[in-house]
């Protein structure tokens, strides 16, 4: 609860109203559930630990793009399935940093790159769910084919329907509002 006794919404709801009513505005039809999928994305990486949960050989935290996609190189070769979840989370992390941090990528020049790897991620997923029959290769399929499309989506309901504070940190007005939202 707050200062004013009213209760917080969880991260899930605040997410999916905000993912429902950018989609309502966008004219988004979400016949592959897309919106729940993206509030679960949200949701998770409102933690910055889930955000960065890939760890090097050491346990530090990996927090490039670059990074992940050698670690992939490394793992899978041992492990197949790895390749799965770190292209998994590739897709979402590129999805979730230039959606969200659009500003942010664009003033690293990462946003092709992004948009690239995190379309091909989606697809690798998608191929590999469908070939061992299961997972939902229907969502990350349509994920792949749109990416820059959901990407923007979320740039639009950040700027939208996130308040914004002139610090100069992309994170800070982000990391604000969450913090007040009850996990």
């Amino acid at each position: 609860m707050n200062k004013e006794g009213k209760s917080f919404p969880s991260l899930r709801v605040f997410f999916g109203r905000l993912v429902r009513v950018s989609f309502f505005d966008l004219g988004i039809e979400d016949e592959a559930n897309i919106a729940s999928y993206l509030t679960e994305l949200l949701s998770e990486f409102a933690r910055t630990e889930r955000l960065y949960r890939i760890r090097d050989s050491e346990g530090r935290q990996i927090q490039t793009v670059v990074e992940m996609l050698i670690k992939d190189r490394v793992e899978s070769q041992e492990k197949p399935e790895w390749e799965r979840e770190i292209r998994k989370h590739i897709g979402d992390f590129t999805l979730f940093i230039s959606g969200i941090f659009r500003d942010y990528v664009i003033s690293g020049s990462y946003l092709n790159y992004y948009m690239d790897e995190g379309s091909k991620s989606y697809q690798f997923v998608s191929r590999f769910d469908l070939e061992r029959g299961r997972g939902n290769p229907i969502v990350f399929s349509k994920l792949s084919r749109n990416f820059e499309f959901y990407s923007g989506a979320l740039d639009y309901m950040r700027r939208v329907y996130f308040k914004t504070e002139n610090t100069g940190d992309p994170f800070s007005t982000f990391a604000t509002q969450i913090s007040k939202i009850k996990h």
